[in-house]
């Protein structure tokens, strides 16, 4: 992020305590190499200490922050012949986005360098890495506890905390973002003061208080506020787009619909959108007769919360996308599933754990992993199809499919019931049996042969296994194949 005002920023950091590892004064330094082993050291600082940036001034002095100007010019500098920009940019590895500032204020000059950390990976000069231990600049490798603290904290590093907007003004902020579900979702009171409101989405890490007397707008608080998704370059094409299709394949089309709105903003108008337009058929529920759709709300909305949240927002130009065709839905996202689809259920990893998290504080999807398991018991209680889950190279698809009779199942069907219903029971600390499947099902007892086949089939293909290699056919019980 570059500097927006120099002069703001300086009286800012100012302000900051001594011992801040990711802040650096200086008086009069020229030396290219001990500039460039700082560098490192802030950068390196800076991801320890969950800062966007890190900085090192020249022109005050460290010990008693007395303003006193500098004669350097970071950008006159030179390294031999060549820029000490350049220069230093070539020497840094990873490359880093760096903004090196000559400045006056009130009557004195100053030199500032704004430095972004790496996310990749601890950030080297001249092949060697640093860190600020205290106010002093030491190697790294000479502190084996901080290297692995730091190696943890650039594989952390997502998109969520990335600027989508920098420099906005409190106006700026209002106009782009929609506060309002951060009291209306979370129950929170509104507070009346603008600068509270501000203060509770820097909290959420919505917004980041740019030290300049303005704020940057992180790509969690556009994709989760943004009154207009469109109006953020790094989101914008994220938001959930539903097509519809007449019959069974996209061949015609009857309607799309793009969202606009963020995530918290949008979700409860796009829920409500969807289920008006899904296929419905007509039911007796306690004597009246009503029109239900063909899919359990709460395994639809589960599932597309979960194709937000996982999403690869690197994939540009592409969010999560519903279709709706007559015997099914299917809600695809770009990137892979980071879980094999056999574990899909009893696995947790995410891609995304601020949007995640925050996703789950809002009340828009279950707690930690339990979405997909609430859609797969939603699924069974209904005796519907089973979901499928495919994952390619770079997309995952999730298909929920509407009511059909047992009878009508085709065999991979039965068995992809068969296999998801032996692990829903395993994660309750329970084991499959004929009888159970038969109720997954809606069978009759007599109908104990037709199960069987079907568990007999799962456990040559090596689905599913005996959870007791002795035991006899006659009340025998079954687990997932993974959990022998």
């Amino acid at each position: 992020m570059p500097i927006h005002n120099p002069c703001a920023l300086l009286d800012r950091l100012l302000q900051e305590p001594n011992e801040s590892t990711w802040l650096e004064f200086k008086v009069n330094n020229k030396d290219p190499r001990e500039i460039g082993e700082y560098v490192s050291a802030l950068a390196n600082a800076a991801m320890l200490a969950g800062r966007d940036r890190a900085f090192m001034v020249f022109g005050v002095r460290d010990k008693t922050r007395e303003r006193v100007g500098t004669d350097l010019r970071l950008q006159q500098l030179k390294h031999g012949n060549e820029d000490f920009t350049n220069w230093l940019s070539r020497m840094i590895e990873p490359r880093i986005m760096l903004d090196v500032v000559d400045v006056e204020c009130d009557g004195l000059t100053y030199s500032l360098i704004a430095i972004e950390p790496s996310y990749e990976r601890p950030v080297k000069f001249s092949g060697a890495e640093f860190i600020r231990i205290g106010e002093n600049k030491k190697k790294l490798s000479d502190f084996p506890e901080h290297e692995r603290s730091l190696w943890i904290a650039t594989g952390r590093r997502r998109f969520e905390s990335a600027v989508a907007v920098s420099n906005a003004t409190a106006d700026d902020i209002f106009a782009q973002l929609d506060p309002e579900p951060l009291f209306e979702l979370t129950g929170d009171p509104r507070p009346k003061n603008p600068d509270e409101i501000i203060r509770k989405m820097i909290e959420y890490g919505f917004l980041l208080d740019n030290l300049e007397g303005r704020y940057d707008i992180t790509n969690l608080g556009a994709i989760m506020l943004a009154r207009d998704v469109t109006l953020f370059p790094s989101i914008a094409g994220k938001a959930v787009r539903i097509i519809k299709y007449i019959g069974r394949d996209k061949s015609k089309s009857d309607f799309e619909q793009e969202g606009k709105k963020g995530y918290a903003v949008g979700f409860t108008g796009m829920m409500r959108f969807l289920m008006e337009r899904l296929p419905k058929e007509e039911r007796y529920i306690n004597g009246v007769r009503r029109m239900v759709p063909h899919f359990p709300e709460t395994a639809i909305r589960e599932v597309i919360a979960n194709a937000m949240i996982h999403q690869d927002f690197i994939v540009g130009g592409v969010g999560p996308v519903v279709e709706i065709y007559e015997n099914r839905i299917e809600v695809t996202n770009p990137g892979n599933s980071l879980i094999a689809t056999d574990r899909i259920l009893d696995e947790r990893r995410s891609r995304n754990e601020k949007l995640a998290s925050t996703m789950r504080a809002f009340g828009l999807c279950e707690e930690r992993g339990g979405g997909l398991d609430k859609t797969l018991i939603e699924i069974e209680a209904g005796h519907l199809p089973a979901p499928d889950f495919i994952s390619s190279e770079n997309s995952m698809r999730v298909v929920l499919f509407a009511p059909r009779a047992f009878a009508q199942m085709s065999k991979a069907e039965k068995m992809r019931a068969c296999f998801f219903h032996c692990v829903l029971r395993w994660l309750t600390h329970d084991y499959m049996s004929n009888a159970t499947l038969r109720e997954r099902f809606s069978l009759a007892p007599e109908d104990y042969q037709a199960v069987s086949a079907i568990i007999a089939e799962s456990i040559k293909l090596g689905r599913i296994a005996p959870a007791d290699p002795d035991q006899g056919k006659r009340n025998a019980r079954y687990v997932p194949y993974w959990a022998v």
